[in-house]
């Protein structure tokens, strides 16, 4: 058998590495050279649930971040764990690392090449906003900051939007973002405005902040595919919709699904099984938010969230700890019923 894996990112390439690993012919090809940027906040939430999961990879070259602020409305709060609850990451630098361990087990890299498996995994990425029931957009970038800053800052609702707004630290740099369901109007207006409030808060310094900051854009699937594989092969990460709305965390399941993608072929499953294994594995980090379909709603949940964080300081630990690990789901569970008492 020999298998073709579409699209060279964190899903193709995992997918890519096992099936080298385990001895099956797999060629990777992309339409891009490597390495490549790509438009992403660059944080792998709960990093050593990476390291659990994905052991050939060792650990994961970036910077771990321990202190969250959530602010919401007028109200703020700050936790530090006792464990890295984000690892930031320069996509392109980690991107290419995958795909050159994929590479020494054994993958063939084509650029631009034609498909010529038996079987093929597509992992192209998000299509189009009409392809998910529920999608979304984030504008993100990166500057170059002259301090170290070690404090990932979480804003909800930012003024009204249906999601957040965040600065990421990174080394030497920063990654500041916006993202919201679609439709979501001025959100480039909005994203300066985030801009300018870090900057009036001294959090960021105004030297080489450009007043129209530059930004990319990105379509974010979320909701899964109504069927994750098709006649000729499967479907995984962002192309399957595999993204936690809550947080719009993509690349741990986009890993995850290849790694089952692989397991799949490799074990001689039926294509369904590669489906049910997904959905038993992650299906219940992507279901959609509560509050999602009313801005009101979303906005003064997430504000008395913050507000009781604020007072309450084991509230704040399991807030933080929900929205950044994927470990107890009842944690979820225990952030909304303080919610709507």
């Amino acid at each position: 058998m020999k298998v073709s894996v579409l699209g060279a990112g964190p899903a193709g390439s995992t997918a890519a590495y096992y099936l080298a690993e385990a001895g099956i012919e797999v060629e990777l090809i992309d339409t891009k050279a490597f390495p490549r940027d790509k438009p992403c906040a660059g944080g792998l939430f709960n990093p050593l649930l990476y390291e659990k999961e994905f052991p050939h990879l060792g650990r994961i070259a970036g910077k771990d971040l321990y202190r969250v602020h959530f602010s919401g409305g007028p109200h703020q709060f700050e936790w530090t764990s006792g464990e890295p609850v984000m690892r930031t990451v320069f996509r392109k630098d980690f991107d290419y690392t995958l795909l050159r361990v994929a590479q020494r087990a054994g993958a063939r890299f084509l650029l631009n090449g034609k498909p010529g498996g038996d079987v093929l995994i597509d992992a192209r990425g998000a299509r189009s906003w009409k392809d998910y029931r529920e999608a979304g957009i984030c504008l993100v970038n990166d500057f170059e900051t002259g301090r170290e800053i070690d404090t990932v800052y979480v804003h909800p609702c930012f003024e009204g939007i249906k999601g957040y707004a965040w600065l990421f630290p990174k080394e030497g740099h920063v990654n500041v973002g916006i993202g919201s369901y679609l439709p979501q109007r001025g959100i480039r207006t909005l994203y300066e405005r985030y801009l300018d409030r870090l900057r009036g808060r001294g959090i960021l310094g105004t030297p080489g902040y450009a007043a129209k900051a530059s930004c990319r854009a990105r379509l974010i699937p979320f909701s899964p595919i109504a069927r994750f594989y098709t006649e000729s092969g499967l479907i995984v990460g962002d192309a399957a919709g595999f993204v936690k709305p809550s947080n719009g965390e993509g690349i741990f399941f986009a890993m995850l699904s290849g790694k089952i993608a692989a397991q799949t072929l490799i074990e001689k499953h039926d294509f369904p099984w590669y489906e049910r294994r997904c959905r038993e594995s992650f299906g219940r980090y992507l279901r959609p938010v509560r509050f999602n379909r009313s801005t009101r709603l979303l906005k003064g949940a997430m504000e008395k969230a913050v507000r009781i964080g604020s007072r309450d300081e084991g509230f704040a630990r399991i807030m933080v700890e929900n929205f950044f690990r994927l470990q107890d789901h009842r944690l979820g569970l225990h952030v909304m019923r303080r919610i709507l008492k």
